[in-house]
């Protein structure tokens, strides 16, 4: 079956009434394969889970499709913000149905944006596992470069301007 086309998404910043919703995506098989495991802590509730996240994070905001913006489609976050190294780690999931369609390149776009306005800010680190050719190349059109290779993980930059 053939994917619908690229769809206008928005970004909204991820609160406590959203939990069920986040934790119902980050518990998909398809996503925790990615990971490499559970997400989730142990006896971990949703909103446990969703309060661990935005604290964890220096900015995160959920995906949604403009013509649904009452369902979350994933999340992308600035987190690991390092003033000494003058960076900060960028990371995301997406919901399997809206995978190859853009949406990732453009949530990206738009949160690279909002890292360039962090006071300090130069450089923009993505952390993924090997074996996650799809987010590596994600990096590599958003114009980051391969900075090393760590046990199982790849890690790419891109200097802000």
């Amino acid at each position: 079956m053939e994917k619908p086309g690229q769809p206008d998404i928005l970004l909204k910043p991820l609160t406590e009434a959203d939990s069920e919703a986040f934790y119902d995506l980050y518990a998909l098989p398809q996503l925790q394969q990615s990971f490499g495991g559970s997400p989730f802590l142990p006896g971990e509730t949703p909103v446990d889970f969703t309060r661990r996240i935005i604290a964890s994070c220096f900015y995160i905001r959920t995906i949604r499709a403009s013509e649904a913006p009452e369902r979350i489609i994933g999340d992308c976050a600035l987190h690991h913000h390092n003033p000494a190294e003058s960076s900060v780690e960028i990371g995301g999931v997406l919901h399997p149905d809206y995978s190859g369609r853009s949406v990732m390149r453009k949530a990206f776009i738009l949160t690279i944006s909002f890292a360039g306005q962090i006071p300090g800010c130069r450089m923009v680190r993505g952390i993924t596992r090997k074996d996650n050719l799809q987010a590596i190349r994600l990096c590599e059109k958003l114009g980051f470069v391969k900075q090393a290779s760590v046990k199982d993980e790849v890690v790419m930059i891109k200097f802000l301007p």
